[in-house]
């Protein structure tokens, strides 16, 4: 099963979704947790991708182009 894997020092205080999303770099699905954290008492960071099950450990960041499908609930 798919294990996001937080490196924020405080997740509990992360917005987190995982999805499964099209990758168009690799053509292929793939499961996804996008995230943000608040940054200030003014508001949160922007949203990125914090794991993939299509990037191996310890691997770099790709351009994050699935952001544009992520359907991030407001609460």
């Amino acid at each position: 099963m798919f294990e996001p894997k937080l490196t924020d020092p405080h997740p509990e205080s992360a917005k987190t979704y995982p999805q499964k999303v099209f990758c168009k770099q690799r053509n292929c699905e793939a499961d996804v947790v996008a995230a943000n954290w608040p940054f200030s008492e003014e508001g949160w960071s922007d949203w990125c991708i914090i794991d993939c099950s299509l990037r191996s450990g310890g691997a770099r960041s790709c351009g994050m182009d699935c952001l544009s499908q992520m359907r991030i609930e407001r609460k």
